[in-house]
């Protein structure tokens, strides 16, 4: 017989250890499904520097710390993958790939994978010159060349904050007009320290051990050449991990998720919170002040239909 709980919560990062830690000490039946490592993006940050009341901590050492929150309360995590999301009368139906469970509420904490380039090396050199976050990386950067890759308002916004920080940056595009605003592309314009080359596109990454430079073409006149740089930072959006949701009006238009202010979606019982939501600034104690929010509308939610 399938189990049921009166909340699963989807991805095991900060948000959904912060919003577990909460119903457990409430009392409420739940589980955490998880197809990857415990923590999610945490793992592949090289430091984090600005978790409270830690710093300069790898990542992997952060994410086990988080994780111990949950070893520590003996909560059920199932490992695996849910393949869908849907609505049923009694709540929620989510469907594994290895099994079928139901729950009265659900909390989404799924996160998101950055969109990369495709390049050769881009996956063995990350924490070795490549980077997707200018916040939680930047000032690894001080004073060094760096490639920004990107024409959104997010990659304009970073390249804008990475400017202050480091020698030269170099901004490609591979179009001659960006998506961002203008507003942020002349106040990037306006640093000194600052080339915006378009319409280019990268070709390869350079170096062995670490970034060392990157091969770009000038898709107007198929020119090549080489830029030489310490860092690269491909930031061409990111994709809400949100494939399975099965539910009408859930997501926007990007596969995020809105929610109201007790982080619930447009459907009722249905919760979410940290990077799958629209937001400009994603970070670690966001996404767990955001499950710890939802585990108390949560709470009062399912003491509501007692």
């Amino acid at each position: 017989m399938a189990k049921r709980y009166d909340c699963i919560i989807v991805g095991l990062g900060p948000c959904g250890i912060g919003c577990a830690v909460k119903l457990h000490d409430a009392g409420i039946n739940f589980a955490i499904v998880e197809k990857g490592a415990p923590g999610g993006k945490v793992n592949i940050a090289p430091r984090v520097d600005n978790y409270p009341g830690q710093t300069k901590i790898p990542g992997p050492d952060l994410a086990f710390i988080l994780y111990e929150r949950i070893l520590e309360r003996n909560i059920e995590v199932i490992g695996d993958e849910v393949v869908s999301l849907r609505k049923d009368n009694e709540g929620f139906e989510l469907q594994l790939a290895n099994d079928t469970i139901y729950a009265k509420t659900v909390l989404l904490a799924s996160g998101t994978t950055e969109r990369k380039l495709g390049l050769d090396k881009e996956d063995r050199l990350l924490g070795h010159g490549v980077s997707y976050c200018a916040l939680c990386d930047g000032h690894f950067f001080k004073g060094k060349d760096i490639l920004v890759v990107g024409g959104g308002n997010s990659a304009l916004k970073e390249a804008i904050y990475l400017a202050k920080r480091v020698n030269h940056l170099t901004l490609i595009h591979r179009r001659d007009q960006f998506r961002g605003l203008n507003h942020l592309v002349d106040e990037l314009k306006e640093n000194q320290n600052v080339e915006v080359l378009t319409p280019y596109i990268p070709l390869e990454i350079l170096g062995e051990e670490k970034v060392e430079g990157v091969r770009i073409k000038n898709v107007a006149t198929n020119e090549e050449k080489v830029i030489e740089v310490e860092g690269l930072f491909p930031l061409v959006g990111q994709i809400p991990n949100t494939q399975f949701i099965d539910i009408e009006n859930v997501k926007d238009e990007w596969g995020t998720v809105p929610v109201d202010k007790a982080f619930q979606t447009s459907c009722v019982g249905l919760f979410a919170g940290g990077d799958i939501l629209p937001r400009e600034i994603r970070q670690i104690y966001l996404a767990e002040h955001d499950g710890m929010v939802a585990a108390k509308n949560i709470i009062e939610y399912l003491n509501n239909q007692k």
